[in-house]
């Protein structure tokens, strides 16, 4: 088992500008809809019904490379880089076949229902750890 998740996404014109570009925020979008089937792959399908916690992004950091063209299939990966109390970082990027076309990096906060930080679950915490191990091996 390997630390990186990857996700395939076929590039429609609604997600393009009038030049046929995927449109930049739309990166974004991607990058979001990989994290969460990462967490479906993960087996944590309950995230989604849960009213104790919410995860929120604090941080991203996008650098984009080359065009993404409407009627790609691209792939978007995702990858455990850090994990600290209340937040944890991924690395993201996004792929035409081997051309690297959008890199990041993502850190998402963990707040309660009252939108204070709290600790990562124990379930999500134990996940993150087991990929950074897979990291050093």
């Amino acid at each position: 088992m390997t630390n990186r998740f990857e996700f395939k996404i076929r590039v429609y014109i609604e997600d393009t500008d009038a030049g046929g570009i995927v449109y930049h925020a739309n990166h974004i979008r991607y990058m979001e809809r990989t994290r969460t089937e990462w967490l479906r792959a993960s087996g944590i399908d309950h995230y989604w019904h849960q009213t104790d916690y919410n995860f929120v992004v604090h941080r991203i950091d996008i650098k984009y490379h080359r065009p993404i063209l409407m009627d790609n299939l691209i792939t978007v990966t995702a990858r455990v880089i850090s994990c600290k109390t209340a937040s944890f970082v991924l690395q993201q990027e996004i792929y035409r076949d081997e051309i690297l076309l959008a890199s990041g990096e993502v850190e998402l906060a963990c707040l309660s229902k009252e939108m204070r930080p709290r600790r990562l679950p124990d379930y999500l915490r134990q996940l993150i750890q087991e990929q950074l191990d897979q990291e050093k091996a």
